[in-house]
């Protein structure tokens, strides 16, 4: 299975707020530098918001999923970072509820950077959970931070690891100091996670171009990152469990997507375009399976332009799945469709046959199956030409008024489907009722007993035909004769009367 994670982009937010109430920055001019550092870097992308809110915060880390998140504006020296209110004024968020919210995303942010004055205490309630947190020890310039961020962004390599971070972090220090500021080049401050917090982090880049945690590869990847939990300060039991939680979420995730991916097939089996409802339950699905949106948009992405869903077969093979669920309208479309793929397809006509006769549209359903047998070519297993045949002449059949020269027809269709099938028992059956509707009583005999012979399971209504027939005759011997064998047979001589219809033609 291809690995959709390989695929995707590593996603930086940059949150940036300046109240109107608070002294200006040069935000934009911040903004602009990051993206000229990141532009000819092709394993990240940015999105930004500016004139943050609180809620803001919440709704951009929890949809986006950014691996790093940027914080730009002003910090209070009591640690808290200001937002705006909904009239531009400074609003603040506490350390510790930026802190929490942290703490729910630490599967994807690996990195967070709060370049604001007197960001430390806000940093340090961070790296609870975040494995590098970068702040500020007291109030720092405008142009400070913004040759941190230029610098920093220069350096920042996409394996996100502590020691490419650490990196970062140095050269956005000495980008301040290039600009000629040796004092403020001191004020950043890189605060580390917990040992397991960013053993963890390195577990994650250590995975994260494996797409099947098996193999000997697998084996010394473990080994070498149980050496480096050590190194940490870790435990071999604490190193162990992260490293089997993450490869627990590795498969959880292949089988995830695995599971999407043969659900979007199989409805793909019934209907094309998809249809809101379809859309519905597999959003149900994702959110059942933990998967991302970026993960079921690459999912979309790779199926849905498979050329194939367009061919003949896939449109017949979604006839058959809306006739099996008896839409046989949206059926009839579907075989529509591969009929104008391949014109020469019988079985499309044929099983359209079939829908327009459970339609009750006999007429149409037997230019169908006319159709279908002079091209006899393109047949699939649900259909072949002694079907057609045999379908055929049920359409004559029902037709009412029931005229002799449909029930003729009929007659004709289900001879020509036992000569391409004789074990094809319920011919021998119809043949009985059509040559009964007829009033050839002695032909239909020779049908319901031929049916009989060949173990036909419906044996009650063969022995009403047959009785019924030597009643039309006058044969009272005869009558008495197979009411005795019925008797015998079936013990069932006082259903016959309730199971017999002269209509019931098999289809």
């Amino acid at each position: 299975m291809e690995n959709l994670i390989e695929k995707q982009n590593l996603r930086i937010l940059f949150l940036a707020s300046d109240p109107s109430n608070e002294s200006r920055l040069h935000l934009g001019k911040e903004l602009q530098s990051v993206r000229d550092k990141l532009s000819a870097n092709v394993h990240f992308e940015i999105k930004d918001h500016l004139a943050t809110k609180p809620n803001d915060v919440m709704n951009e880390i929890m949809n986006y999923k950014p691996q790093i998140v940027h914080f730009s504006g002003h910090g209070s020296s009591e640690g808290e970072l200001c937002f705006e209110d909904e009239y531009g004024k400074s609003k603040t968020i506490p350390p510790e509820a930026l802190a929490s919210l942290f703490n729910l995303v630490t599967d994807y942010v690996k990195c967070v950077i709060v370049n604001t004055c007197y960001a430390e205490r806000q940093s340090k309630a961070i790296a609870q959970f975040i494995p590098i947190v970068i702040g500020t020890k007291s109030e720092i310039s405008d142009d400070a931070a913004i040759n941190f961020s230029s610098g920093f962004y220069t350096a920042l390599n996409p394996d996100l690891s502590t020691e490419s971070l650490k990196k970062a972090f140095n050269l956005g220090c000495i980008a301040i100091q290039f600009d000629g500021n040796l004092e403020e080049h001191l004020k950043p401050v890189i605060i580390y996670g917990s040992p397991g917090v960013r053993f963890a982090s390195e577990v994650d880049s250590a995975f994260s171009l494996i797409s099947n945690p098996k193999g000997n590869a697998v084996t010394t990847l473990i080994n070498g990152l149980t050496l480096t939990g050590r190194k940490m300060g870790l435990t071999e039991a604490e190193a162990k469990k992260i490293i089997d939680d993450k490869i627990w979420k590795l498969q959880e995730y292949n089988n995830g997507i695995i599971e999407y991916e043969k659900n979007l097939k199989a409805i793909l089996r019934d209907e094309f375009p998809l249809s809101d409802s379809s859309f519905t339950a597999l959003s149900y699905l994702q959110s059942g399976l933990n998967l991302t949106n970026e993960d079921v948009k690459a999912i979309n992405e790779k199926i849905l332009s498979d050329p194939n869903l367009d061919n003949a077969n896939s449109w017949y093979n979604r006839g058959l799945g809306q006739s099996q669920l008896q839409n046989y309208e949206l059926a009839i479309e579907y075989y529509s469709k591969a009929i104008e793929k391949n014109n020469d397809y019988s079985a499309a006509f044929s099983e359209r046959g079939l829908c327009h006769s459970k339609n009750e549209n006999y007429e149409l359903a037997i230019e169908d199956y006319s159709q279908a047998i002079e091209i006899n070519n393109n047949w699939e297993i649900s259909s072949n030409l002694s079907t057609t045949y045999f379908d055929r002449g049920f359409s004559y059949y029902q037709i009412n008024p029931k005229i002799d020269e449909n029930l003729n027809k009929a007659i004709e269709d289900w001879n020509q489907t036992l000569e391409l099938n004789p074990n094809e028992n319920s011919a021998h059956y119809n043949l009985g009722l059509a040559h009964e509707k007829l009033k050839d009583f002695d032909k239909a005999i020779k049908c319901f007993v031929k049916a009989l012979e060949q173990g036909y399971s419906r044996k009650a209504v063969i022995y009403s035909g047959i009785i019924k027939c030597y009643s039309q005759l006058g044969e009272t011997k005869k009558i008495q004769e197979w009411t005795k064998k019925a008797k015998n047979d079936l013990n069932l001589l006082d259903d016959l009367k309730e199971e017999y219809s002269g209509n019931n033609v098999e289809s």
